[in-house]
């Protein structure tokens, strides 16, 4: 596909046909969907950044986010009401709703952002002292299932998120800690600064103190149990655990390059103390890892990978095991090699994938 066609087709200077040749490449695949997604996003923020919002009060810039929901309206109803194939017309729309809704979320979120910036602004230019920190705009970010994303933080902090992961912080950190929340797997390269320690709390009650280091979480509310993995530098975990006689207490542990602890409801489930840690970040590459996983994990990475709904019909599914690398290879085709390997069989009704033993 052309690139200064779709451009064209984003900035609203296509024919009918064009635009049509554009939904239908969107359609094709998933590859095509994101790419188009990112295209649009990143015209709308160069747009947006181009304008000097300094000079622009805050009831324009209401006025400009209702412009842009009504333009999100009226652009839905022309896609509802144009006629194609019946076969291909719901991914058609699906695809392009998706895109559409995606540029308005940044498109308004950048406004609203501009907004409380500007607000801000005004408020430190009416007073002597500005305390940021205390009426500081929190931040969510959360990856889609499907979806992996990166984010950088204010002091510089790296952070990867896996799919269907959030992670929630400051627009701006204290001046003595910087302290997040987060829920999901991700990977995170911490800017050093020894005067503000970074703690990470997940949503199930683990939480990292680190100065500055590159380590890995994975906390996901679903899940049995709970993992951080350190790559360089050290890191304090803290969690309240059953302890002896069944009292709770805090249970703090050092960390040193290399370690990976898992916790579980019970408490500490195993220390390895010489991780491969590359595997525990292969998703970042775009690679999924299978090593006699359980079929209850494999299954819950399945759908957090592809946003996919998996039901078993069947517990004794959940008796196997699986081993298995993958890429760029579509959920059909990973679910025909767990087929392959094993007595497990599917079966996909409405996008959702039903499995059961094969009897034999």
């Amino acid at each position: 596909m052309n690139k200064r066609l779709l451009i064209r087709n984003i900035v609203g200077e296509t024919t009918e046909s064009e635009r049509l040749e554009v939904k239908e490449w969107i359609s094709e695949c998933k590859n095509n969907e994101s790419y188009y997604i990112d295209l649009m996003n990143l015209i709308i923020s160069q747009d947006l950044l181009k304008e000097n919002y300094n000079s622009i009060s805050g009831e324009e810039l209401k006025e400009r986010m209702l412009v842009v929901k009504e333009k999100i309206r009226i652009k839905e109803e022309q896609t509802v009401i144009t006629s194609y194939p019946q076969e291909k017309n719901n991914g058609i729309r699906f695809y392009l709703a998706v895109a559409v809704a995606a540029s308005t979320l940044l498109f308004v979120s950048v406004l609203i952002n501009i907004y409380q910036f500007s607000s801000k602004e005004e408020s430190v230019k009416n007073t002597s002292l500005a305390f940021v920190s205390k009426t500081d705009v929190i931040n969510t970010f959360y990856t889609e299932r499907g979806v992996k994303g990166k984010i950088v933080l204010a002091d510089s902090t790296i952070v990867w998120l896996n799919s269907d992961s959030r992670i929630i912080y400051p627009e701006h950190f204290a001046d003595d800690s910087r302290e997040i929340k987060f829920e999901g797997e991700g990977f995170f390269e911490v800017k050093k600064s020894s005067e503000r320690p970074m703690i990470v709390t997940t949503s199930k009650g683990m939480s990292v103190k680190v100065l500055g280091t590159k380590f890995h979480i994975r906390s996901y509310n679903n899940d049995e149990t709970e993992q951080a993995t350190l790559f360089s530098g050290k890191i304090q975990l803290a969690k309240v655990v059953k302890g002896e006689g069944g009292n709770m207490e805090q249970r703090i542990i050092e960390m040193i390059p290399n370690e990976v602890v898992i916790f579980d409801k019970s408490g500490v489930q195993s220390i390895n103390h010489n991780a491969d840690t590359t595997k525990k970040v292969a998703w970042k590459k775009g690679e999924l890892l299978f090593e006699e996983t359980p079929m209850s994990e494999v299954l819950k990475m399945l759908e957090r990978w592809h946003g996919a709904k998996i039901i078993v019909t069947d517990n004794s599914v959940l008796r196997y095991r699986f081993t298995g690398s993958f890429n760029s290879e579509s959920l059909v085709q990973i679910l025909e090699l767990i087929k392959f390997t094993s007595p497990v069989d599917y079966n996909i009704i409405d996008n959702k994938v039903y499995l059961k033993v094969r009897k034999i």
